[in-house]
């Protein structure tokens, strides 16, 4: 199975627009979520967790610059890549937290999300 990477957001965070309040990404915490609830399944992934604030240096490195959305799911290189993807510094990734949740099921064998 490869080892494709799924980036989340580290919670809490700050933004410094609302000054002493913490947040959380509600896209990365329904993913982190799923992931603690299959362990051994989420075990075949290789799960970023990274700050907030921009720049996202991990995500720069993998997609560039103008790429820096959370949560990401980049695939392997030469792994079977799904038709919903799109492309960044020659790799494949989605970045939309449900069709995410789909390909956790196709790709790693999570159970697929109740219609």
């Amino acid at each position: 199975m490869p080892w494709d990477q799924l980036f989340l957001l580290e919670r809490p965070f700050a933004d410094p627009a609302f000054p002493g309040q913490q947040f959380y990404c509600w896209q990365c915490s329904l993913l982190e979520g799923v992931l603690s609830a299959f362990p051994s399944r989420a075990a075949k992934l290789d799960v970023r967790r990274i700050a907030w604030a921009q720049p996202r240096t991990a995500l720069i490195e993998r997609l560039g610059r103008d790429h820096q959305s959370v949560p990401v799911l980049i695939f392997e290189k030469g792994s079977g890549i799904p038709d919903n993807t799109k492309y960044a510094n020659g790799l494949a990734y989605v970045d939309e937290p449900f069709a995410i949740l789909q390909l956790l099921a196709v790709r790693h064998g999570f159970p697929a999300p109740h219609p």
